[in-house]
C-alpha cells in the first residue's frame, strides 16, 4: 500500500485580468446623479427659464435668499406665456376675441392668484412651513410661470384644432386639459418649496391646490365669452362653471354650433 499523500490540486495560472483595477482618483471619476448646482449670479429671464424646466429645486433654494430679483422676470414669463396662449384660443372665433381672450385669461389668472394667496400662506403654515410672505409670493409667481410655460408648449397643437373644428364642446375640453397638466406640475413646485422651508405634511397644500383649481375654473366662466364671438366684452349672466358646462354641452348635442354664432356669446 502506497502511503504517499496525493499532490495538492493545481491552481490556475496567475492572470492580471482577474485582479481588480484600482479606482481612479475621486476627481477623475465620472459624474453621477446628484443635487442640482446652485443658481448663482443675477437671475435673468433666460436663467429662470432654464431653472423652471430643468432644476426647480435649485430655483426654490435661490428664491429663499433675499434680493434674488426673480419676481419681475417670473411675472414677465407668466404674462408672455398666458397672452400667447390666449391669442391661440382667440383665433377660434377671431375678431374681437384675438385681444379679448388673452386679456381675460391673463386677468383671470392674476385675480385668482391674488384671491388665493392669503389661503396659500395659511395652508403653508398649517403644513409646518416657516416661509415668509415675500418668499411665498415669489414661489407662487414661479409656480404660475412654470404653468404658463407648459401652456405655451401646448399652444401650437391647440392652434391646429382651432383652425380645424367648429365644435365648442371639443375646444372647451381641449383648452382646459393643458391647464390641468400645468397646475399639476406647478403644484409639484409648491411641494418642493414647502419641504425646503420645513413643512412636514403635504395635505394642506393638496387642499389648497383643489381650491385654486376651482377658483380658476369659475373665473373662466365669470369672464366669458372666451371661445365664442360676442358683441359684448363680458356677460352679465351669473353661472356656476359646472352649470355653464352642462348647458353648453346640451346646446352642443342639440346641433352644431359655429364660433361665429352670436346666440352662443356666453361661451
Amino acid at each position: 500500500m502506497n502511503d504517499t499523500p496525493p499532490p495538492p490540486p493545481s491552481r490556475p495560472p496567475f492572470s492580471p485580468s482577474l485582479t481588480p483595477e484600482p479606482l481612479p482618483p475621486e476627481s477623475e471619476q465620472p459624474p453621477t446623479a446628484a443635487e442640482p448646482s446652485p443658481l448663482t449670479g443675477p437671475l435673468d429671464a433666460k436663467k429662470i427659464f432654464d431653472a423652471l424646466l430643468r432644476s426647480p429645486k435649485a430655483l426654490v433654494d435661490r428664491l429663499a435668499e433675499p434680493g434674488h430679483g426673480a419676481t419681475g422676470p417670473l411675472v414677465a414669463i407668466l404674462l408672455f406665456s398666458i397672452v400667447a396662449y390666449g391669442i391661440v384660443l382667440g383665433s377660434f372665433a377671431m375678431g374681437m376675441q384675438l385681444w379679448a381672450a388673452p386679456a381675460k385669461i391673463a386677468a383671470g389668472l392674476l385675480i385668482s392668484a391674488t384671491i388665493c394667496f392669503p389661503s396659500l400662506y395659511i395652508f403653508f403654515s398649517l403644513a409646518g412651513s416657516r416661509i415668509t410672505a415675500g418668499h411665498l409670493a415669489s414661489t407662487m409667481a414661479a409656480m404660475l410661470a412654470l404653468g404658463g410655460l407648459l401652456l405655451l408648449g401646448f399652444a401650437p397643437a391647440i392652434w391646429i384644432f382651432t383652425q380645424a373644428t367648429d365644435s365648442f364642446g371639443f375646444m372647451g375640453m381641449l383648452a382646459l386639459a393643458p391647464w390641468f397638466v400645468a397646475l399639476y406640475f406647478g403644484s409639484r413646485f409648491l411641494f418642493h418649496a414647502a419641504r425646503a422651508t420645513g413643512a412636514t405634511s403635504n395635505g394642506p397644500i393638496h387642499l389648497w391646490g383643489v381650491i385654486f383649481l376651482l377658483v380658476t375654473l369659475q373665473m373662466t366662466t365669470s369672464l366669458r365669452p372666451i371661445l365664442g364671438r360676442s358683441d359684448r366684452f363680458l356677460t352679465d349672466e351669473k353661472r356656476f362653471f359646472l352649470q355653464h358646462w352642462f348647458s353648453s354641452l346640451d346646446k352642443e348635442l342639440s346641433g352644431p354650433v359655429k364660433a361665429a354664432d352670436t346666440s352662443y356669446d356666453a361661451r
